[in-house]
């Protein structure tokens, strides 16, 4: 499978210049800097190695992905004989430096620079095999180069280089002789054609039989081998997903109209279409997410029209996707995940924050389409799509390996749609009581489940009594707040697992926070209604939205309301998972909260 070559740098840039080896479509830009491109030629020029570089060995009437050339190189029609998996950054700064005949190399923060090497201190580094400092000097792309206000080096003009004795790495392979030959006309010396021929020797002719190593890649290897082997010798880089690669194989075909296929530019418009809907919780869904979806869902129909395919969404089974498969099922899944956004905003999850699972916006996506497709998109099973999706959050169900997750989760709430099997999540998982009520972190899915149930029971601000939930989602400035304020619980000497948890925390916003300072319920309530001329009754309705017990709070009873209020919330859940929460009068339960809470 793989095959160790060595190549002769200079038939090796040839190849590039070519068009011979080019990168894969999936390769990010070029992104190096001026440092590592100077320190990488000094390196060629000592003859110290520089790590090997991987190809991709390809089938010239059988491309699997499109292609580019490497940077600098005009485009060429020629189809690759290789492809560069690992060696971009190397390569394309080699060949910008040694081949590109009076052009600057462009590097990743928009500067262009000439590179040089100084020749006298190249030879000797070469003759005595030692480290001098600034072997390599690059200038910007008028040759020009300044400390301050003052030009510390010109090379603008031929005759400015043999002054310096500074050598054009672009004039090494390409036009040294010539340079030479003006070189020691400038100098007029005799001496001048000695130097001349000791740098040609030590360094020209050293570096012109330097050799770099390659590994080579069969050209059968299977794709999702290549997606791996690219993430395990990238690992400086973003890392490549699948989606990437996808995109490479689909752009090496074309459609019927003779245009490449522009997978990205397409779920690019999706997105758009998504963000123009005023869907801003699908801002969180990526294009490898749409792709996993997608895939789901062919297999998982494959699967049920007799053909011999495992419903799964894994790399292998998304590389194997075919175009048509693509065509026929982007417009399902599209719709797919604009209702299972309809459906979280339904619950109260307006916002991509408060998502408890992002992930499992896949297969929910997958199982819209598949009901929208049977006309099975109703009231019955949305009710069951409500009880899954909320026991597997309070489960924490997609915790770990979401990819196994995503298949038992489209067959089994799909049997249960179609044949009433109820699914294993839904049938034998345990909820404990103190597992929900502890949480305290946005970090915790269950923790954001449970604002998120705070925000459909239509909770408001304190002050402003403006809807939460709809703050949120048009990004106004939202903070999780004590309802008896940390410090109040401190002085009051509370126990610290009592009052910080979530039973103690509810959603308003970041002015009205400030404004309740750390002051206790009854001071704070009473402030609000004299601020703003709100009765009581009308303050108790806002409170009871956030499943606050007004009156527990005005008397600043703090270890009546935080038991009130745990009940309510586990209510809440049990209500949304159809689920008895176990554990209510554990001795954990009793030790935090003071009370059994059944």
């Amino acid at each position: 499978m793989l095959e160790v070559k060595k190549f002769n740098l200079v038939k090796l840039l040839e190849k590039i210049e070519c068009g011979e080896i080019q990168l894969p479509d999936f390769q990010r830009d070029w992104v190096w800097s001026d440092d590592r491109i100077k320190s990488l030629l000094e390196s060629v020029i000592c003859g110290f190695p520089i790590n090997s570089i991987l190809l991709l060995a390809c089938d010239s009437g059988n491309l699997k992905f499109s292609c580019r050339t490497v940077a600098g190189v005009d485009k060429i029609e020629t189809p690759p004989q290789c492809l560069i998996l690992d060696g971009q950054q190397r390569l394309t700064s080699l060949f910008g430096a040694f081949f590109l005949d009076n052009k600057p190399v462009k590097i990743s923060n928009d500067k262009e620079y000439f590179y040089y090497v100084d020749m006298k201190k190249a030879i000797a580094a070469v003759e005595n095999a030692s480290n001098e400092e600034d072997i390599i000097i690059s200038v910007p792309a008028n040759r020009k180069l300044k400390s301050g206000s003052k030009i510390k080096l010109d090379l603008s003009t031929s005759e400015k280089e043999f002054a310096a004795d500074m050598f054009p790495l672009n004039k090494f392979f390409k036009g040294n002789r010539q340079w030479f030959r003006a070189y020691e006309k400038f100098h007029n010396d005799n001496s001048a054609g000695d130097f001349t021929d000791i740098f040609a020797e030590k360094v020209i002719d050293k570096v012109s039989s330097y050799e770099v190593i390659s590994v080579e890649l069969e050209k059968n290897t299977p794709l999702e081998l290549v997606c791996k082997i690219f993430e395990k010798v990238n690992t400086g880089v973003v890392k490549l997903d699948v989606f990437d690669l996808l995109t490479a194989i689909f752009a090496a075909h074309k459609t019927p109209d003779g245009e490449s296929i522009g997978l990205r530019k397409e779920l690019d418009e999706i997105k758009k279409d998504f963000e123009d809907n005023s869907l801003k919780i699908l801002s969180a869904i990526e294009r490898a997410d749409f792709i996993t979806a997608l895939t789901l869902l062919v297999t998982y129909n494959k699967s049920r029209e007799g053909k011999k395919v495992s419903v799964s969404c894994k790399s292998e089974d998304i590389l194997k996707l075919g175009y048509q498969d693509y065509l026929d099922y982007k417009a399902a899944i599209k719709e797919g995940f604009i209702d299972a956004a309809k459906f979280l905003s339904e619950e109260g999850i307006t916002t991509k924050k408060y998502i408890p699972y992002k992930p499992q916006l896949i297969p929910m996506a997958a199982i819209f389409a598949k009901l929208n497709s049977i006309n099975k998109n109703n009231l019955a099973s949305l009710k069951k799509i409500r009880q899954w999706y909320w026991t597997s959050v309070f489960s924490e169900a997609y915790r770990d390996g979401h990819l196994n997750r995503f298949v038992k989760d489209i067959v089994q709430v799909m049997n249960w749609i179609n044949r009433d099997q109820v699914p294993e999540i839904v049938q034998d998982v345990q909820i404990t009581a103190w597992k929900l009520l502890k949480a305290k972190s946005i970090q915790s899915a269950i923790y954001r489940g449970i604002i998120s149930i705070i925000f459909q029971h239509g909770a408001k601000d304190f002050l402003v009594g403006r809807d939460i939930g709809t703050s949120a989602n048009f990004a106004e400035s939202i903070e999780i707040h004590h309802i008896f304020p940390k410090k109040y619980c401190e002085v009051q000497k509370l126990p610290k697992e009592r009052y910080d948890n979530v039973a103690n925390r509810t959603p308003i916003m970041k002015k009205t926070n400030k404004f309740l300072g750390d002051n206790p319920p009854s001071f704070y309530l009473e402030k609000i209604e004299e601020k703003i001329g709100l009765s009581s009754a009308e303050l108790n309705e806002i409170l009871e939205r956030h499943f606050i017990d007004a009156e527990l709070c005005r008397a600043d009873d703090f270890n009546a309301f935080v038991v009130d209020r745990a009940k309510k919330i586990l209510e809440a859940v049990e209500e949304r998972t159809g689920r008895k929460i176990s554990g209510r009068d554990s001795s954990e339960i009793k030790k935090v909260f003071g009370a059994s809470l059944q």
